[in-house]
């Protein structure tokens, strides 16, 4: 079956194209009906913006037609699984999501896959990426061996390569594809630990003294990234000691100020990102309490140099703030945004609902008498993805309900903040939106026969 339905595949994937617009063919053996396509802008946050959903026939096949004018990151994705691709305006992509073995990583929220290509044009930006990752690992298969034993010869075929990788590709006027393969070999080539090697102001010079960072270049990013890592220990002890100072202050002026002191930090742009790092090194050891942290992200979200960097910090911000049990939901600027009401002296219980999903349609009933018992005492909010369409069932279900719902995009941050993975779910919170239960129970028995009924009779007796 999987090789009659490959055969389909390639006899279809020639049917025209519209033009203008990037166009993708795929087949999926992912065994899902729905596939979402998002794209990444700012490979610092890797946050992703949704684009469109696509719908898999009987066979897997499916189209997407995208309105992209500049090289750009896209990921591919079901409910566990995600594929990258680059994409240049105009391009045609026909591609298959192969079958793969499930992921024995039980804490990955998302296995990455490596999509396959068919008929892909010589000139792509893929094709060429593809076909230098290739010529680099085999080269590097060649000579490492080299390494150790005769470090002198390995360092001259590490310049030999990196020669020949400057006269093929320095007249190519693809700045995205130039960047990426010089940060590749940076990343690479030239993070051979041997003697003899570029030092750290030859790496420095070559490839972070730029007026300003490209958020779009993930090579760049990443090279940056490891390059940057635990910077604090590089620094000597006055500027260590200032750094710290500026930071148990929460005052990130300050450590940008330090930091660009720093002789390998070549502008305020990158020393905000160093800042960015640290923040976010120093909470995760611990170094740093989390509401200092998010103050320091908070501020930095206003006051960057780029756009991008202020969009990444907010992206952490938001990481920080998601809610967690016992602490307080500022929930004024999302409630003014959605034109939400919340009532004073209630319990506050939330729901998430997907429409379509035969579950959520389900419990709606047992829901609607839940809030009529308990109408002095409790609000209901109930949220839903704005992109996915209405059932007859679900206008229905809701038929009736006095409580008020609202519809949150894809990328809206609320759905970060909830951390809302499967439909339906439920979080209750005290009349102060303090969080007494990220995961309550619903109106339904669960595999216990317990439901959140006995929770609220409980809270309100007392």
């Amino acid at each position: 079956m999987l090789v009659y339905t490959r055969f389909l595949f390639l006899f279809l994937l020639l049917a025209g194209y519209s033009q203008g617009q990037v166009l993708i063919r795929g087949l999926s053996f992912w065994n899902e009906p729905e596939l979402q396509i998002y794209q990444i802008d700012n490979h610092l946050s890797k946050e992703r913006k949704w684009l469109q959903s696509v719908r898999t026939d009987s066979l897997g096949i499916f189209n997407a037609q995208l309105s992209l004018n500049t090289h750009s990151t896209l990921q591919i994705c079901s409910s566990n699984k995600c594929a990258v691709l680059y994409t240049q305006p105009k391009g045609r992509y026909i591609i298959e999501l192969p079958e793969v073995e499930q992921n024995s990583n039980f804490n990955a929220q998302m296995q990455e896959v490596e999509l396959l290509f068919y008929k892909l044009d010589t000139n792509d930006i893929n094709y060429r990426i593809l076909g230098f990752e290739a010529w680099m690992d085999n080269y590097i298969a060649d000579i490492y061996q080299l390494k150790d034993i005769r470090s002198e010869e390995f360092i001259y075929k590490v310049m030999t390569f990196k020669a020949e990788t400057a006269r093929v590709y320095s007249k190519d006027t693809n700045t995205f594809l130039g960047d990426y393969i010089k940060y590749s070999v940076g990343l690479t080539i030239d993070n051979f630990s041997v003697i003899g090697g570029p030092s750290k102001d030859d790496k420095f010079n070559f490839y972070l003294q730029t007026d300003s960072v490209d958020f779009r270049q993930p090579k760049l990013i990443e090279y940056a990234q490891v390059f940057y890592e635990h910077y604090d220990a590089q620094l000597d002890q006055n500027q260590r000691l200032a750094l710290e100072a500026a930071m148990s202050s929460a005052a990130v002026q300050n450590m940008v100020i330090v930091l660009q002191n720093d002789p390998h930090i070549y502008n305020r742009s990158w020393a905000e990102f160093v800042a960015l790092q640290l923040i976010l090194e120093y909470e995760q050891s611990k170094r740093l309490e989390k509401t200092l942290a998010i103050e320091l992200l908070e501020k930095l979200s206003q006051t960057a140099q780029q756009a991008e960097l202020r969009q990444a910090a907010k992206f952490y911000l938001n990481q920080k703030q998601k809610l967690c049990e016992g602490q307080i939901w500022n929930a004024t600027v999302v409630c003014q945004e959605l034109k939400l009401k919340i009532e004073n002296g209630k319990y506050l219980y939330l729901h998430y609902y997907m429409p379509g999903n035969q579950k959520c349609i389900a419990e709606m009933a047992a829901l609607k008498r839940l809030a009529k018992r308990y109408d002095k005492n409790l609000q209901i909010l109930s949220f839903y993805p704005s992109e996915q369409a209405w059932t007859t069932a679900d206008q229905k279900a809701f038929e009736g309900v006095n409580w008020q719902r609202s519809a949150l995009a894809k990328d809206h941050i609320l759905w970060q903040q909830l951390s809302w993975s499967a439909a339906p779910s439920y979080i209750l919170l005290d009349p102060n939106l303090k969080v007494l239960d990220l995961n309550a129970l619903g109106p339904l028995p669960n595999s216990r026969t317990q439901t959140i009924d006995f929770t609220l009779s409980t809270l309100f007796n007392n």
